[in-house]
């Protein structure tokens, strides 16, 4: 089947809250685009950009976000990001979350039990990546667990959303700890010259 027959399906698959057959089929999707599409995560971030455009497709872009994700996983935390979250217009998988949530309040479930923990895979594919900066997982971590938390907060789940916001403090930290020393090490070498 290609991806939008299987965009089809995962989206009926949520209507019915069938999570695994969901979570099957997202893997495929993610499969198949990595694997068997030449594409680019920008690509299929914009195609999903469209997709939240039109009001009965938002479903459809998890997991096409999902892929985007996998795809920038190489060395793009920034574009990872991205994917959970935009803070531009609510894009990426928390702009979905927002929009199914307006337009079907029973999406929660949805939100709750399928998409906050597709968040948070990309969450743990952005701590895999080694080919940038520490100050920049920081940054983007930071980021990613505040969208994470407003999706907690979207489903009514308070203390899922105190624990990414507490995590992504932690992380916000270490960005602050990384500043203080670049900036001390910058007095220490303009001290020498």
């Amino acid at each position: 089947m290609q991806v939008p027959g299987l965009l089809q399906e995962y989206k009926g698959c949520l209507a019915t809250r069938k999570f695994d057959e969901a979570e099957k089929i997202n893997k495929e999707i993610n499969d198949f685009i990595t694997n068997e599409i030449n594409t680019t995560g920008d690509e299929l971030w914009y195609f999903c950009d469209h997709l939240l455009n039109k009001a009965d497709r938002f479903e459809e872009t998890i997991p096409v976000y999902f892929a985007a994700a996998s795809l920038y996983k190489v060395r793009r935390l920034a574009r990872m990001s991205l994917c959970v979250g935009c803070i531009v217009w609510w894009g990426g998988m928390h702009g979905a979350n927002v929009r199914m949530i307006e337009c079907d309040v029973t999406m929660k479930d949805v939100v709750k039990r399928h998409v906050i923990p597709l968040m948070h895979d990309i969450k743990n594919q952005m701590l895999e990546v080694t080919s940038e900066s520490e100050y920049a997982k920081c940054e983007h971590m930071s980021r990613v667990l505040g969208y994470i938390a407003e999706s907690e907060e979207l489903v009514d789940d308070d203390v899922a959303a105190k624990e990414a916001r507490e995590e992504g403090r932690a992380w916000e930290e270490r960005l602050r700890e990384l500043e203080e020393e670049s900036e001390s090490s910058k007095r220490r070498n303009r001290k020498l010259t």
